[in-house]
């Protein structure tokens, strides 16, 4: 035991520093390593509040259960398992920096998840009193708007082109307030007003999307507690799961789900959530849980006498990711679909993981009769579902296995199991094998694979994360897809496969550089002489980044990314060069980042996306989609320990082609159409915090 002190003792004291990552950049940290190889408008909000949370609530290792450590976001399973084993050898951590005693961390990896993790837990004192006085209150607005500005604010120049114009102002904003006491408590307000939208209509309440929510955490045997808005993920989300998940990324540990159960819905993405109640409780090492909600969705209605003030005949899509209500066809859609939802699950837990099983009834007002084409052919048509699953996840030594089946009412199915397996201290692999039936129910489904819907799928994959010295990691996955039946843009079965790796070199804290290759090939639709067939299609993407900090508040990123597309003989390319500088003169009061970006696009399918630095729960990645400059600069100021301001400036300023005509170039199509080759971006957020 002595011994074991002062190894502790050493430790701390070669790992110890001052941390001078504002709270905006260590959760735009951990964001960037999940989305950055998304094409996909994830769910940043959430995301960011869910790592927020744990700055302000950090993760008790000593007391943490199993189901704790998988769902913590910010180790990975392997760490979360020896951090387990450990325990049960040698009892609790007697300090943080013992966790480099384990296999899997290293002093960078200790160092960058010390603001979210402590050793032990004071007391928490549950009386009303107390959690009236040491709550935090957070107000939190954004306003943005965009110049100049598109077609369809202006009436006349919409009309003009068929399309309906933009009812409301051309700002965007948001309003959200948030009441937080540790673990145990937590409610809030959110509200949103998209671009073209109205404020105020008709004298109704402002905005035009308005959430509250509230959720009660671990009294007595109650395991949560959520009324208003909430969400409701479990298993690998095959049968249930209305929150975030993330697809294929530069951690391999994300082919597996971790989703534990309700949780309270901070998101601003309308429709994508469940609203009444949820209850769960713990009894010993059984949880059971069951939810009601009522709510309206929008959805694409279809009325046989061409009149809209009835119930629609039937609607042909279901907008479960939606929101936007600025023209008058958008604003028909609103609210169209009034659904009711019930459902429950059981879960047992063990030292070493869990099973459980979870069903779900959904009933519409109206049927859901998708428009008839053939890759529609299998899609759920009616006016109400259900799903029941069963999921399990259990770790043991260097292992982890994990897994869901689920079957609907349409004796539709799918499935997937995967294996997490730490060989060594240098090798970790990754394996999922999942296969989705083309009439599986993909509502609310967020099952890991190639495609955002969970059906038409089958498909392997493998990760790995290699340590080649103790400066350098090769990390990548191979994942190979079949899709039985059509799909989007392919009139028949198809077959593609996805191969990534990435080269990472990082001799100190200040310098670090890695190298990315990735090569996508699918089959696409091609016709020739009226005749359709398939052909293959292979997007190779190739980049280089570095990242530099020649002294302490400046640091230097640069990136230089090419792709080239090839399909049907032809070759397409694309490229961006970006120069990143981020200054903070000031320690922690004042944040300066800025970038210049340049981009040379031939076509849509070589586009690339970069992660922009933006406002707290923003959204950051954009899409150059063109050739030309693009540049922006936020600054941050931290006013006092309270309060807190973002402004952000950012411009595209596209390049036309030497054969097109400068004086009629335009940006977008319809009613977002810009004529003019720039766009700028006005960003204005303010945060205040009570505590």
């Amino acid at each position: 035991m002595l011994f074991r002190y002062f190894c502790i003792s050493a430790l701390t004291f070669y790992c110890h520093l001052s941390f001078g990552q504002t709270e905006n950049e260590q959760i735009n940290q951990y964001i960037e390593r999940y989305i950055e190889n998304s094409t996909d408008e994830v769910d940043i909000q959430q995301l960011a509040s869910d790592i927020e949370y744990y700055l302000q609530n950090p993760l008790y290792i000593n007391k943490a259960e199993t189901e704790e450590l998988f769902n913590f976001p910010i180790i990975s399973n392997f760490q979360a398992i020896e951090i387990l084993e450990h325990r049960q050898k040698f009892g609790d951590f007697i300090s943080i920096y013992e966790l480099q005693l384990l296999e899997s961390f290293t002093v960078e990896e200790i160092k960058s998840i010390l603001p979210f993790v402590k050793i032990y837990a004071s007391p928490l004192n549950k009386s009303v009193k107390n959690i009236l006085k040491n709550g935090e209150h957070q107000l939190l607005s954004l306003a943005e708007t965009h110049l100049p500005l598109a077609q369809g604010y202006t009436k006349k120049e919409a009309e003009k082109e068929g399309n309906n114009h933009y009812q409301g102002s051309p700002i965007y904003t948001n309003l959200r307030y948030r009441f937080d006491y540790k673990k145990l408590l937590s409610f809030g307000i959110n509200t949103e007003k998209d671009a073209g939208e109205h404020f105020i209509k008709n004298q109704n309440v402002a905005f035009d999307y308005q959430s509250i929510y509230a959720s009660v955490s671990n009294i007595g045997i109650v395991k949560q507690l959520n009324i208003g808005d909430f969400q409701a993920n479990f298993g690998q989300g095959l049968t249930l799961s209305t929150g975030l998940a993330f697809g294929k990324s530069s951690l391999i540990t994300s082919s597996k789900r971790n989703f534990n159960g309700f949780k309270a819905y901070r998101s601003l993405r309308e429709n994508a959530f469940l609203r009444g109640g949820a209850v769960a409780i713990k009894i010993n090492k059984t949880v059971i849980g069951s939810f009601v909600s009522y709510k309206k969705t929008d959805g694409n209605g279809v009325y046989s006498n061409d009149s809209i003030d009835s119930e629609p005949d039937f609607v042909t899509n279901i907008q479960e990711d939606g929101g936007l209500h600025r023209t008058q066809s958008e604003i028909e859609d609103k609210d169209l679909i009034k659904e009711f939802q019930t459902g429950a699950y059981a879960e047992r837990l063990f030292a070493i993981g869990k099973v459980g099983v979870v069903t779900t009834y959904r009933k519409f007002n109206t049927a859901l009769i998708p428009t008839e084409r053939l890759d529609n052919a299998f899609q759920f048509k009616g006016d109400s579902y259900s799903k029941t699953g069963g999921y399990y996840d259990f770790a043991w030594k260097n292992f982890n296995v994990f897994g869901e089946v689920s079957y609907g009412n349409n004796h539709s199915k799918a499935f997937v199991n995967g294996l997490l397996l730490s060989v060594n201290r240098n090798l970790d692999l990754s394996f999922v094998y999942r296969k989705y039936s083309k009439e599986f129910i993909w509502f609310q489904s967020n099952g890991f694979g190639e495609n955002s819907k969970t059906n038409n799928e089958e498909g392997i994959y493998s990760g790995f994360e290699l340590k080649l010295a103790p400066k350098i990691k090769l990390i990548g996955y191979y994942d190979l897809v079949n899709n039985p039946w059509l799909s989007f843009q392919t009139n028949a079965p198809s077959v593609g496969n996805d191969l990534w790796t990435e080269l990472q070199y990082k001799p100190s804290k200040q310098f670090a550089i890695y190298y990315r290759y990735r090569r996508e090939q699918k089959q696409k639709n091609f016709s020739i002489e009226n005749i359709k067939q398939l052909q293959r299609s292979t997007l190779t993407r190739n980049r280089i980044h570095i990242s530099y900090s020649p002294k302490k508040g400046i640091e230097f990123r640069t990136r230089a990314e090419w792709n080239n597309n090839v399909f049907n003989n032809n070759t397409t390319y694309g490229s961006l060069l970006y120069q990143d500088i981020i200054y903070k003169p000031f320690g922690k009061n004042l944040q300066l980042t800025g970038r210049i970006a340049n981009s040379n696009i031939e076509s849509f399918d070589n586009r690339i996306y970069s992660f922009e630095q933006v406002p707290l729960y923003d959204y950051p990645m954009f899409a150059h989609s063109f050739t030309g400059i693009r540049t922006y600069l936020m600054c941050r100021y931290a006013m006092s320990r309270n309060l807190q301001l973002w402004f952000r400036y950012a411009n595209s300023h596209h390049q036309p082609s030497i054969t097109s005509n400068n004086n009629q170039y335009q940006i977008g199509t319809g009613v977002a159409q810009i004529n003019g080759r720039q766009k700028s971006t006005f960003t204005l957020q303010i945060r205040y915090k009570i505590k």
